[in-house]
């Protein structure tokens, strides 16, 4: 039995010859743009089917299913029907030819039904085919099928008649195990030379092995069961014996050939032919977020970490809102311990949490990172505003200061900074010995607010004065060579001490 290479404990579906290795319905890239058919998600080849002999549940553990398997309306119909037809042609004997039809019709249409069961089940269909199946050819079946009983009960006579007893026994022993074989045979090629061909049978028996064995311990407890019901049936109901021991007989008859179409199914591999369950064809198909996650696998557990990080990156951009991807991407480089690809990812992932409001989770994951990367410190004046905020809540005012301290030197043209410098003058004050410090924090933040607000003045300024030169010129404007831009001076006067060198000097 194959397993696949990264689930080693389940049975492999796939195999594919340019990796060498097999794989599950789990790992194998199924997308519809492939055209129908199964890729492997390292080398993008085709891939091979195995069909579901490395999966299927042995047919002794699925006797429960065996026998609701004719449970349905359908067969049901068909084994009363046919059984209702065999005791009206055994109660019309003076209707001879009449109840001869009647008998050879019923008994046709339900050996058809019977060996269709056992064709579908051999190629995976589990659900009892329509019975509009038993109706074409069981007449003709019926005849090779007693022609096949005829020659094989012959042979073990005439070896009987002419060698001895002893080897006619063992013969016929040997014609009753074989025989569920021979209907296996019959069944594949509906040809009765082939089906009494003694290696043909011999090679299935030996393929299948022991379970082989115990399928015909189970037909022969049913066969068994038939005359014990009939039995009861007798002492409970006289009248009515002949029809319930025929609707268990057909009963039995659907289970039995569901079961050896089963086992054919069951040992496929052994027997040089590919089959998949319908149970599995129906299971929904993968979405894409779970086709990612499965390459995903794939590539981490063969070791493509180049070819991860950037499947990683990609499924960023298709699914923006999709945390799965965000949270194993994190805890993968935080395991790995990759510093330099946490410093670039850290922003992405503060700010997808942010994005999704998971504000429990945001100061615990900005200490994981600096952890990993001690001096990280988010390059977004929004993102140090917003963790300011939040670590102030859970009392860490030193990280709160390192997140505000400076910004008026990197983001001055951040519309939040007033607010971000009334936030540090709040963190500052409730600091020992930093209430100084807390003041001038306030004047510079009445600073950067009366700049804001002559910015914006300005910027509306220019917009009209933009707007009355396009309505007041009919030609465009003659475009003139334009020097470097000018550098404006921020008109911020105050300088704030670092708050590392204050807690220097105090220590």
């Amino acid at each position: 039995m194959d397993y696949c290479k990264y689930h080693p404990l389940d049975g492999a579906t796939y195999y594919c010859r340019q990796c060498n290795i097999h794989q599950c319905d789990c790992c194998v890239n199924d997308d519809k743009n492939k055209r129908h058919s199964l890729h492997c998600f390292l080398c993008d080849s085709v891939l091979e089917s195995l069909g579901s002999a490395n999966t299927v549940t042995p047919f002794w553990r699925r006797l429960t299913e065996a026998f609701k398997y004719p449970l349905n309306s359908s067969s049901m119909s068909l084994i009363v029907i046919t059984s209702i037809l065999s005791v009206l042609a055994v109660l019309m004997p003076f209707l001879f030819i009449l109840s001869i039809l009647m008998y050879l019709f019923a008994a046709g249409a339900m050996l058809k039904y019977s060996f269709t069961c056992l064709e579908r089940t051999a190629m995976g269909e589990m659900k009892a085919p329509d019975v509009l199946e038993a109706y074409q050819g069981g007449i003709q079946l019926l005849f090779k099928l007693i022609v096949i009983t005829l020659v094989m009960g012959v042979f073990a006579g005439l070896a009987t008649y002419y060698v001895g007893v002893t080897l006619g026994g063992i013969l016929g022993v040997i014609a009753l195990v074989s025989f569920p074989a021979v209907l296996i045979r019959f069944a594949q090629t509906e040809s009765v030379l082939e089906a009494l061909n003694p290696f043909a049978a011999i090679a299935l028996m030996a393929a299948i092995g022991l379970p082989y064995g115990l399928l015909i311990v189970f037909v022969l407890i049913m066969m068994t069961s038939v005359g014990v019901l009939q039995e009861w049936i007798d002492a409970i109901l006289p009248a009515g014996a002949f029809l319930v021991q025929s609707i268990v007989s057909s009963y039995y008859t659907v289970v039995i050939f569901h079961l050896m179409g089963y086992m054919l199914f069951q040992y496929q591999q052994e027997l040089g032919y590919s089959a998949r369950s319908d149970e599995d064809e129906d299971r929904p198909a993968r979405s894409d977020i779970e086709r990612m996650n499965a390459k995903m696998d794939v590539l981490l557990k063969e070791g493509e970490y180049e070819k991860l990080v950037d499947l990683y990156y990609q499924s960023f951009k298709q699914f923006p809102n999709e945390a799965c991807f965000f949270d194993r991407f994190f805890e993968l480089l935080a395991a790995c311990k990759k510093t330099a690809l946490m410093s670039d990812y850290g922003l992405i992932y503060l700010e997808f949490l942010l994005r999704k409001k998971r504000f429990d989770k945001l100061t615990a994951t900005f200490k994981q990172i600096r952890f990993l990367v001690p001096d990280y410190v988010p390059h977004s004046p929004l993102m140090r505003v917003q963790l300011a905020g939040f670590l102030r809540q859970q009392g860490d005012l030193t990280l709160a200061v390192k997140m505000l301290s400076g910004m008026h030197k990197l983001y001055l043209e951040f519309a939040d900074l007033p607010a971000a410098y009334v936030l540090l003058a709040d963190c500052l004050s409730e600091m020992p010995d930093m209430q100084i410090q807390a003041e001038k924090c306030r004047q510079m933040a009445v600073q950067l607010a009366r700049r804001a607000e002559a910015r914006k003045i300005e910027l509306e300024q220019q917009r009209q004065a933009k707007q009355a030169d396009a309505m007041n010129k009919s030609t465009p404007p003659k475009i003139g060579k334009r020097g470097p831009p000018k550098v404006e001076s921020s008109g911020l006067t105050l300088e704030l001490v670092p708050i590392d060198n204050m807690t220097a000097d105090k220590s």
